[in-house]
């Protein structure tokens, strides 16, 4: 393996020395490919690339357009709950909707369930900011005890 490495190697390097400008008096012939015997092509590192012409955008196609959705028929529920300043909407761990209220004294301080239109929070002491609460509080009880109330 060795005694055809080196020879090819030797042309190789003889070949690039003969490229090169001012090398042998001047300007050389193209060297030959050692393998095929092909002139291998010279070509200067300081020509311009040649000139790719540019992309054209691609134009995204147009949705389809759509149909309206109509509104869904309002249950007799929905609307006495959004007449009473509520929003109807799916609460707690199902697709069960109810009717979710702001309550009016939301941040007073409490120290029972009485004190507030909704529910006492035990840990801040302070009426529910809406109505009612779902899943696990602690609460104050009327009698001022702290229990823990879920809702699902």
């Amino acid at each position: 393996m060795r005694r055809l490495l080196f020879p090819a190697l030797a042309l190789l390097l003889a070949a690039c020395q003969l490229s090169l400008p001012g090398a042998s008096g001047g300007t050389a012939a193209a060297p030959a490919n050692p393998l095929t015997g092909d002139a291998i092509a010279v070509t200067s590192l300081d020509a311009a690339p040649p000139a790719i012409p540019p992309a054209a955008e691609p134009v995204p196609p147009e949705p389809p357009a759509a149909a309206p959705v109509p509104p869904e028929p309002q249950s007799p529920e929905q609307i006495a709950c959004e007449r009473r300043g509520g929003s109807y909407a799916r609460a707690g761990a199902g697709d069960a909707r109810a009717c979710i209220r702001p309550t009016r004294d939301g941040g007073k301080q409490c120290r029972r369930e009485s004190d507030c239109e909704g529910t006492c929070l035990a840990r801040s002491q302070t009426c529910a900011p809406i109505t009612p609460m779902f899943g696990c509080n602690d609460i104050l009880q009327d009698d001022g005890r702290r229990v823990t109330l879920c809702l699902d």
